[in-house]
């Protein structure tokens, strides 16, 4: 049986990227659920591919990262950043490119079932007893969101059966579901979103809106669902019932300003106008009825818990030689302490 100095388990993102950035002399094994790597990356930013933005901690490290394997960039007006073909597929060719350089081993349409340890070596079996024997292990398997990208969240059992604690996972970055819009579905409309619990605001974001059958939608909108969970021991059904969002549908106008006007007219279409009146076009009060789940979410929150990770290394601090990389880690944790330092920062 060949021996490989690091198993890469997952040809997503961060396994692409993890094995991209390895040692050339280094040999390397990537296993890969689907038949074909990259499959999410294809079709992320709408088939452009949003490689980072310039809001994210660590968007130069990602961007020399890329112009390093020879993919050229630029940003849009919003700060976000895309290879300058517009073509995501570009971005996992390149990513290949690199990998296959390094004469690394990619095994595909195949689904690891176990990681196990003897002797200071990893087995990583997968389908009908066939293993890989490896030094190190690198878990890159993703999250659950976009299950139709075989993200079916495998790696939980798998980094529960090694040790490590896995925090309750839910899908972020999904559109929210209010009750019925069918007559204005389709819509879009610039705002700002308000998120309440329990009476108070603990987010807003200001974006397009997009209305849809039950709900809203938006990147405004999907940067909101990572507050609305439930707390330790309750239920999510009787979570969604403290939240509440308020729409402001006219966030360039005072309420001054719109009372000296003899309607929406012009600011509103016609079909939004005839859902919302002028005195609660800044404070659409609607209910959270629940957010989408994991085929339309874009991530995952929750996952292997980072107080058993090396940060600075990302290897586990319960299996050494075992690494994880991406959304299996519950990364909404780190998001969530960067804010609040930059939030820090700016008082």
């Amino acid at each position: 049986m060949k021996k490989y100095d690091v198993c890469i388990i997952g040809g997503g993102a961060a396994g692409l990227a993890a094995a991209a950035s390895l040692n050339n002399s280094i040999s390397i094994c990537m296993l890969e659920k689907n038949e074909i790597p990259g499959k999410k990356i294809m079709a992320t930013g709408g088939g452009r591919c949003n490689i980072t933005n310039a809001a994210c901690e660590g968007k130069d490290l990602t961007l020399d990262f890329f112009k390093s394997l020879g993919l050229e960039t630029y940003s849009d007006n919003e700060g976000r950043y895309f290879p300058y073909s517009n073509h995501a597929p570009d971005v996992v060719k390149i990513l290949l490119g690199a990998i296959k350089g390094k004469g690394a081993d990619l095994i595909t349409d195949i689904c690891v079932d176990g990681i196990s340890c003897s002797k200071g070596y990893f087995f990583v079996s997968y389908e009908k007893g066939k293993c890989v024997l490896a030094d190190n292990v690198i878990m890159a398997m993703g999250g659950k969101a976009a299950p139709q990208f075989g993200t079916t969240g495998d790696g939980y059992s798998i980094a529960k059966s090694l040790g490590h604690s896995i925090e309750k996972v839910y899908p972020i970055l999904a559109p929210i579901q209010c009750g019925d819009f069918r007559t204005i579905k389709g819509v879009r409309a610039r705002g700002t979103v308000s998120l309440y619990k329990d009476g108070d605001m603990i987010c807003r974001q200001t974006g397009e809106i997009q209305f849809t059958e039950d709900g809203i939608s938006g990147i405004c909108v999907f940067n909101i669902t990572p507050y609305i969970k439930a707390d330790e021991g309750e239920q999510f059904h009787t979570a969604l019932k403290r939240y509440v969002l308020e729409l402001d549908l006219a966030p360039d106008f005072t309420q001054k300003q719109l009372e000296k006007r003899s309607g929406s007219f012009g600011i509103l279409s016609d079909k939004l106008a005839s859902c919302v009146s002028l005195d609660n076009i800044k404070r659409w009060r609607i209910p959270v009825k629940g957010v989408k789940g994991w085929k339309n979410a874009q991530c995952t929150a929750g996952g292997v818990c980072l107080n058993e990770i090396y940060m600075d290394s990302m290897e586990s601090k319960i299996v050494k030689g075992l690494f994880f990389a991406g959304e299996i880690i519950n990364v909404q944790d780190r998001v969530e302490d960067i804010i609040c330092r930059m939030r820090g920062r700016q008082q």
